[in-house]
């Protein structure tokens, strides 16, 4: 008997060793958790496990070795399971697996390596706390964790889209701007008559995501088609004809992530939140137009029920939101 309680509080002690986080990477857990629901609930599992950078004011915290004097410790991850992580003093910067050095600020983004490996970089909840981030609708932890759930959607998506956008930018190089999801803003950010399409584009979209008849909805959705189409046809010529598929690859991508936190933000049993209230948070300040429009165009698609469009928007050879509308609202 006395064996028996000595072996279960070692076992105790152990499981307590092992699921210890540093402070720093304290509210991790939860952005795993929220992740593994949404892939449970929406996305659907994925054997690919991106590899992660995380880091508060002086320490960093990987699923990779980043150097010979790297600390190890036993954490969750994204799969749901324990695994090792790697932590070591930044001293402001890190280099990440495309060879880059980046200095950090408060940041968060997915990216490939040279062989179209996904990774993911974020800063922890310290650091957002730290540098003054709030949301009024959502409160800063449930925004960090859908800004979280935004940027690792994009993690699933680099054998596809992502690889799509490498090849791209090979055979058209992009200075000025640099090419991004936010290309077409810089570029016509300044011609008001464009402004002004563009933002009547968006607000059909968000009329059909909220009108109460289906049917209607339908309509609406390919009126905003049209108007995307020509909107696309007037402006994007020339030189800038690639920008009609970068336009609707970025749309899928930016969108995808909007609608992966709006989800865990909703849901009775994620963020809890009102879907109103979870809208307004996804929206913020209606500035970033890949994410407002897309955001808008996904709202739709999961309003249709549309059959399978997770599986075609997440594969490595997948379907844009523009191809989805127009299949889910019957547009000719």
């Amino acid at each position: 008997m006395r064996n028996t309680a000595l072996m279960l509080m070692l076992l105790i002690c152990n499981t307590v060793k092992a699921q210890s986080i540093p402070p720093g990477m304290n509210g991790v857990p939860a952005w795993f958790s929220a992740w593994n629901f949404v892939c449970q609930n929406k996305f659907g599992s994925s054997a690919t496990i991106p590899t992660i950078f995380l880091y508060d004011d002086s320490l960093y915290y990987a699923t990779a070795s980043l150097a010979a004097t790297d600390q190890r410790f036993t954490a969750p991850g994204p799969s749901g399971k324990l695994i090792e992580w790697y932590t070591g003093a930044h001293n402001g910067t890190l280099r990440i697996p495309d060879g880059q050095s980046v200095p950090l600020g408060l940041m968060s983004f997915a990216a490939a390596d040279s062989a179209g490996n996904p990774f993911f970089v974020m800063a922890t909840p310290r650091f957002w706390k730290s540098a003054g981030v709030e949301s009024r609708e959502l409160g800063l932890e449930k925004l960090i964790t859908a800004v979280f759930l935004h940027e690792f959607a994009h993690t699933r998506q680099q054998r596809g889209m992502g690889a799509t956008v490498t090849t791209i930018e090979q055979k058209h190089p992009f200075h000025d701007p640099p090419l991004s999801d936010d290309i077409v803003q810089h570029l016509f950010s300044k011609d008001s008559v464009y402004v002004g399409r563009w933002k009547e584009e968006t607000d059909l979209f968000y009329q059909a995501a909220f009108h109460p008849d289906k049917r209607t909805s339908k309509k609406l959705t390919c009126d905003a088609l049209r108007m995307l189409h020509q909107r696309q046809v007037s402006y994007f010529t020339g030189d800038r004809e690639v920008l009609r598929k970068l336009d609707d690859i970025f749309l899928t991508m930016e969108g995808l992530g909007q609608f992966a936190g709006l989800y865990w933000l909703q849901h009775p049993s994620g963020g809890k939140l009102p879907y109103a209230t979870a809208v307004e948070g996804m929206r913020r300040k209606r500035n970033q137009w890949s994410q407002e429009e897309g955001l808008a165009m996904f709202l739709i698609l999961d309003k249709m029920g549309w059959r399978n469009w997770e599986r075609d928007v997440l594969s490595d050879d997948p379907k844009t939101i523009v191809q989805q509308l127009h299949a889910a609202c019957g547009c000719q």
